[in-house]
């Protein structure tokens, strides 16, 4: 399994992780209760 750390603006968003099913993105929780949160992606959930 891979990790990646995923960033915007400089504040940790999440974690994207590849493993045999292929790939899932977390959001970190602290970001998602941030006033300054935004979307990753828009192919992102």
């Amino acid at each position: 399994m891979k990790q990646a750390v995923v960033f915007l603006r400089g504040v940790q968003a999440g974690i994207l992780t590849e493993d045999e099913n292929g790939y899932t993105f977390e959001y970190d929780a602290d970001y998602l209760t941030s006033a300054d949160a935004e979307i990753v992606s828009l192919t992102m959930p």
